[in-house]
């Protein structure tokens, strides 16, 4: 058997030195097999020919192979001498009629009037491939009036500035180091992903899809950063910072503590009337309410002091985010102090209890503190539950130990209609009380006249 074999391997050897004009035959037809066949590319276009960069055009071509199935089709479109982009798509049978948007994107150093062609190269299912190129096509920048840094669910508005290719916000208060993306569009305080994003793609600043990833900015020596740049043109970003100052207010220099269950972050400090205080980290967010009757909110991070200058207590709630102050040993005839059960401090946190007072003066949560708005008038803002005769009402007092007490009856009421008294003693809602509603109570304790106005947030 091994003579045999030995034999036709020998027998195989001897034909091929003899008769090598057959295997030379025989290979170059199997070569010819595998070659012969391309696929054809007719018709290509794209339309528009003129358009901006970061759309979409509409590539069309007929494709076709005799001999052999299709498989795909690479698209590269290049900006000038610059390949800008590439895709691949799958395409089968023996012919295929494309209709393929292709998306041109924004990159950097992108000038008006660019020259674009468009390299396609299509292959069949034996590695045949034949390529054309798009030629005669114009890419132009877009233009912005405007855009938006959006950082944590909060969109600032970019202003375009005299160079042309920048755009800039100032009166920051952001932290040093943040997580941002740049829109075209924004409903509201959401990006609007119809319109071009930028954010991070592989450690660069790129346009990105809605699946994309934020940017990272560090501004390196400062404590928070006060104005950003963004250059459209190099797709850089500048920041300008600064350090804190002696009236910002800055969550990282409160304390902690639970009160009745509930988390606050609180700080002791002097607090000067008419003085704006700016607003850092969470607490330059729209969705916090300042105390309405010590603080104006003059800017999404920007508060005025309308209180008397002197020494407070502020407190952060963070469960119903807000910000309430308190004073030690508040009294008449500097402050009135109203307790119940069923009130409140305003919140814009939806689906909570809005109430959280009850009967003492204990801590902040019991009562709500009124602030002396002129001689003898004293103005409080907040929220009550809905009318419950068994547990919901309020009465105003002088001081903490229940001192001055006033009942219902001792007072004429104005404007909005709030408040009942079966027995003329504590003030009861009305059935048409409006729970998510707040409601500012002006008491005039010298003439016992009460105005009573429903404000919305």
């Amino acid at each position: 058997m091994k003579y045999i074999q030995h034999l036709k391997s020998s027998s195989f050897l001897i034909a091929a030195i003899c008769f090598p004009g057959i295997f030379a035959l025989l290979s170059c037809d199997k070569e010819d097999k595998y070659t012969i066949s391309t696929p054809k590319i007719e018709a290509a276009q794209i339309s528009p020919t003129t358009f901006n960069f970061g759309e979409n055009v509409t590539l069309t071509a007929k494709i076709s192979d005799s001999d052999a199935n299709l498989g795909s089709l690479d698209i590269e479109i290049f900006a000038g001498d610059r390949l800008i982009a590439g895709q691949s798509i799958v395409i089968g049978g023996t012919e295929a009629d494309v209709s393929q948007p292709v998306f041109i994107p924004l990159v950097p150093n992108l000038q008006n009037g660019t020259g674009v062609k468009i390299r396609l190269k299509a292959k069949n299912m034996l590695k045949g491939e034949s390529e054309t190129e798009i030629t005669g096509l114009t890419g132009n920048r877009p233009s912005f009036n405007e855009l938006f840094l959006v950082v944590d669910d909060h969109a600032y508005p970019l202003t375009r500035q005299a160079s042309g290719d920048r755009f800039k916000v100032d009166n920051l208060t952001l932290n040093r180091a943040f997580n941002y993306r740049i829109a075209q569009k924004v409903s509201g305080n959401q990006i609007d992903y119809s319109g071009l994003v930028w954010g991070n793609r592989n450690g660069k600043l790129s346009l990105i899809d809605e699946g994309g990833e934020a940017a990272f900015a560090f501004a390196e020596g400062v404590d928070y950063t006060q104005a950003f740049t963004f250059d459209d043109m190099a797709f850089n970003v500048t920041l300008d910072g600064s350090n804190y100052g002696a009236t910002d207010i800055v969550l990282s220099t409160f304390g902690e503590e639970t009160i009745d269950g509930e988390v606050f972050r609180t700080l002791k400090r002097n607090l000067v009337k008419g003085e704006e205080y700016l607003l850092f980290n969470e607490l330059a967010d729209n969705e916090i309410v300042y105390n309405l009757d010590f603080f104006e909110r003059t800017a999404v991070n920007k508060v005025k002091f309308l209180g008397e200058t002197g020494s407070y207590t502020m407190y952060y709630n963070t469960y119903r985010k807000n910000m309430v102050v308190g004073v030690e040993n508040p009294a008449y005839p500097d402050y009135i102090l109203v307790t119940g059960g069923g009130l409140g401090y305003p919140t814009k946190v939806p689906d909570i209890p809005k109430e959280h007072t009850w009967w003492g003066f204990g801590n902040v949560r019991n009562f709500i503190l009124f602030r002396k708005i002129s001689d003898n008038v004293f103005q409080g803002t907040f929220m009550i539950h809905a009318k419950d005769d068994s547990w919901v009402g309020l009465k105003p007092f002088e001081d903490v130990n229940w001192g001055g007490e006033k009942r219902y009856d001792a007072f004429t009421f104005t404007g909005v209609t709030a408040f009942e008294s079966p027995d003329g003693g504590d003030w009861k809602p009305v059935e048409s009380i409006d729970p998510d509603a707040c409601y500012r109570i002006t008491i005039n304790w010298a003439t016992n006249v009460v105005n009573v106005e429903k404000i919305n947030l």
